[in-house]
């Protein structure tokens, strides 16, 4: 006759084979909430104003909104995807398509970074136009993500009568989003740049074209247009929200109701390591027990 196993050599042979099983366990499909974005940013020159503050540091429009951004990705679930864009003029061009945020953190990151004054190709910022050129684009990139446009709403040169109406082929409400307000509400003067990107003072009035019988000519200053950028939204089926804090932008990134229920591919090895685990500290901890409570049955008897 053999001699039975022993219950410690049962416990380390299944600890055993649960390590195995964690190291060998591939990602299984799990149904997640995720998130899905084609983010476009306005690189016009009234976003160069700096009427954000970082560690008590001047920071401008656009860079505060990045730094925004570069959090809410940190915080955004793996199975989610995130794609980048730039608007000028009146056109917004797609740099990265939406991929996946865990597996392309780093290009994520590194694309964020280069979009700035830079890359601008032109000196007009028709930020209506640019929306619906932007909806055209997260219409068209596939995959269905959802927008955020990130503007102040500065229209140069200024609306001279009704604001545009939607391209005929974009469907209010087709796309889902976000208008993103970015800028304080005081009136600016507008960093002046040339084309390699150097600043050379701020513009003047008589450099701007400035809205005819308009009481005051402004339009050299920058302040966020937010009642602009609402009726804009509201025109296209988005939702509006001001970039006020970094927090901010990424709740309401991560709204239940912006979330997509899809299968993702999620590690479970931890479950098997957290088995093996109790496995292998079953023993040690059993006989630790046994001897606290012979100790005790003898201290009673004496």
């Amino acid at each position: 006759m053999t001699r039975p196993r022993s219950r410690d050599s049962e416990r380390l042979l299944l600890a055993g084979g649960l390590l195995v099983l964690a190291l060998s366990m591939p990602p299984l499909p799990w149904p997640r909430a995720s998130f899905d974005y084609l983010a476009v940013f306005d690189i016009t020159q009234s976003m160069g104003v700096a009427d954000y503050r970082q560690h008590g540091r001047p920071l401008s429009r656009l860079a505060f909104a990045r730094h925004a951004m570069a959090l809410a990705l940190a915080e955004l679930p793996c199975g989610s995807k995130l794609g980048l864009a730039a608007f000028t003029g009146y056109r917004s061009l797609t740099l990265l398509a939406p991929v996946e945020v865990c597996d392309h953190y780093g290009d994520l990151l590194s694309t964020l970074d280069q979009i700035d004054d830079r890359m601008r190709w032109a000196e007009a910022s028709e930020v209506a136009k640019g929306l619906y050129w932007a909806l055209r684009a997260a219409r068209d990139v596939g995959g269905e993500p959802q927008l955020l446009f990130f503007s102040d709403g500065h229209e140069s040169p200024p609306l001279q009568g009704a604001v545009p109406a939607p391209f005929g082929d974009i469907r209010p409400g087709e796309i889902r989003g976000l208008v993103i307000g970015t800028g304080g509400d005081v009136a600016r003067p507008i960093p002046k740049q040339d084309a390699p990107g150097h600043f050379s003072g701020v513009w003047q009035a008589d450099e701007v074209i400035q809205r005819t019988n308009a009481v005051q000519h402004e339009e050299h200053l920058s302040a966020l247009r937010e009642g602009h950028l609402q009726a804009l939204a509201a025109r296209t089926g988005l939702d509006y929200v001001r970039l006020e804090g970094v927090a901010g932008l990424s709740r309401a990134m991560r709204s239940s109701a912006r979330a997509r229920v899809r299968d993702v591919p999620t590690d479970f090895a931890w479950v098997a390591l957290g088995l093996a685990l109790a496995m292998l500290c079953a023993t040690p901890l059993g006989t630790l027990f046994s001897r606290r409570a012979g100790t005790a049955s003898i201290q009673q008897q004496a």
